[in-house]
């Protein structure tokens, strides 16, 4: 089960993720990153606080929607990865793309 919510703090749109990311859930996850894009926002941190686990589905998400706020001069930036979370992220190269933050907050003052 993945739960995502979404809220502003300060100009940063936060998407705390909560569960699994999978094949099945990972569409939820690009709808919110899609969403919070469509509606302007372009300073976005993903909080994976509270994520279990995520497939290569969930990160293409994640790059995607990366890329997509790049186009607008923004940036997309990640929070919380536990370290399993994160041997993931470094297992496929993201640690070099994204910028990792401890916490949310670290991450959405650092724009």
């Amino acid at each position: 089960m993945l739960t995502v919510n979404t809220e502003t703090q300060g100009n940063t749109q936060v998407i705390s993720v909560n569960g699994r990311v999978d094949g099945f859930t990972a569409p939820q996850l690009d709808e919110a990153l899609q969403n919070a894009i469509k509606a302007k926002h372009y300073k976005l941190v993903v909080d994976l606080s509270d994520t279990t686990f995520m497939s290569s589905a969930g990160m293409r998400a994640l790059l995607s929607a990366r890329l997509a706020v790049q186009d607008k001069n923004g940036d997309l930036r990640l929070a919380g990865a536990s370290d399993y979370l994160l041997d993931s992220l470094k297992l496929v190269g993201l640690d070099k793309l994204f910028k990792i933050f401890p916490t949310r907050d670290a991450a959405a003052t650092s724009f």
